[in-house]
């Protein structure tokens, strides 16, 4: 299977799984949380529901730059960072989650910041192998 081939299947799926999430969030926060074997410690109040919806749209604007990208992966291969920077921030949240709140296990924490590192980690081999070398510089700006 080629890189462009994985990056594109790996779009689809990615685009899936926020619009899947984005509508849970938004519509059915407590069955979202339930999917991915999270409890809200205090029960679902007002100020957490609200929080969900606006995660819920956030997840939805990803999933939209992932569809984006799947039109044409290689022309928009840069924005492939978006991702990159969310598996970063996800494995930070977790973090944050664990430390501050106390609302993950430690097996919760650990399996998040490992799905995380490894999609970022794939994420950045397939952006570097399908990145197109720089053109040379000509004429007046060459070295």
């Amino acid at each position: 299977m080629s890189k462009l081939a994985i990056l594109k299947t790996g779009l689809v799926v990615w685009a899936i799984w926020h619009m899947a999430f984005a509508a849970l969030s938004t519509f059915a926060p407590e069955m979202g949380a339930n999917l991915v074997g999270w409890t809200a410690q205090g029960g679902w109040t007002p100020a957490l529901l609200s929080m969900s919806k606006q995660y819920g749209m956030a997840m939805l604007l990803l999933g939209v730059v992932f569809l984006i990208m799947l039109f044409d992966p290689i022309r928009y291969l840069s924005f492939i960072w978006v991702a990159i920077s969310e598996q970063a921030l996800g494995i930070a949240y977790g973090f944050y989650i664990y430390s501050i709140l106390g609302q993950l296990t430690t097996t919760q924490l650990i399996v998040q910041a490992a799905v995380n590192g490894a999609l970022l980690i794939g994420m950045v081999l397939l952006w570097s192998g399908l990145r197109q070398p720089s053109a040379p510089l000509q004429g007046e700006n060459a070295i």
